[in-house]
């Protein structure tokens, strides 16, 4: 189905498998065909004076729609709220327009929506986080669920973003690349929104910023040397829509390695059985 650009359903693919754009009926087929449904858990976070607080959201599902284009699988519906921001990673929880839950509803919440998953027929599930924060607050509800459905079979992707070759490094970062952690609101969510959607980015109001320090550790209450005042933790300056479409590519391909590993198709799963056995 396809609308005008900016239409409320955008310009969605026929082969595309979105959940919240689904029918009880569709989904239910895809759970019954054995489809693996893939959930992008986000954050709804300041993401410096020139990206929208939906970055941790919209990009990873951004991915998901594309890798179920190249294959069978089910985009599941965003959690867009994630665990609270950290000054160090993701700028603290004292700008306005962050939204962050504590650690106990935030678990609760995958937990229930792991629970109704399984409940509609999913027995193949993966949970992909983009939110830094999130990281074992997503596992701990996984590992409780798994303990109760054992049939499932639940991939807990923590980290994206894949290790990246020093070609590519050197292509994003000419200068030097300032390390994930401090990777902001800086050049990989600027360079993919300007892939994605470069309307959404207030480029004039991008900002070479960095903390006065970072150490590994946080300090209570917030110390403001180790944020900005601008929320970018590193320069966004580099960021191109041709560094998106790089990183993009690397975002997907890294996905679809994880599910054909874990989730062979049905081809690959016979191409490989047939090898073993030449």
């Amino acid at each position: 189905m396809t609308t005008e650009k900016g239409g409320y359903m955008d310009e969605r693919l026929a082969d595309e498998r979105i959940y919240q754009w689904m029918t009880w009926e569709e989904i239910a087929r895809e759970a019954a065909a054995g489809s693996p449904v893939v959930i992008p858990i986000g954050a709804t976070e300041q993401h410096g004076p020139h990206l929208p607080v939906s970055t941790d959201w919209v990009i990873p599902a951004e991915v998901l729609r594309l890798a179920s284009v190249a294959r069978r699988i089910v985009a599941g519906p965003s959690l867009n709220f994630g665990y609270r921001s950290r000054p160090a990673s993701g700028g603290g929880q004292n700008f306005p327009g962050t939204l962050s839950l504590r650690a106990t509803t935030f678990m609760a919440v995958i937990e229930d929506v792991l629970s109704e998953l399984i409940r509609t027929g999913f027995r193949s599930i993966v949970l992909y986080n983009w939110h830094f924060e999130n990281a074992n607050f997503v596992y701990e509800p996984a590992f409780l669920v798994s303990e109760r459905n054992r049939a499932a079979k639940i991939v807990v992707i923590e980290s994206a973003i894949p290790d990246l070759s020093a070609e590519d490094a050197a292509t994003l970062w000419p200068e030097g690349f300032p390390g994930l952690a401090l990777e902001h609101a800086a050049l990989i969510e600027t360079a993919l929104w300007m892939h994605h959607r470069p309307e959404a980015i207030r480029t004039e109001r991008m900002k070479d910023d960095g903390p006065l320090r970072h150490p590994p550790y946080d300090v209570l209450p917030i110390d403001a040397s180790m944020t900005t005042a601008s929320g970018s933790l590193a320069s966004p300056l580099g960021a191109t829509a041709e560094k998106g479409g790089l990183l993009m590519r690397r975002l997907v391909d890294h996905l679809l390695s994880i599910l054909d590993t874990e989730f062979p198709s049905p081809a690959a799963a016979a191409h490989a059985d047939g090898m073993a056995h030449a």
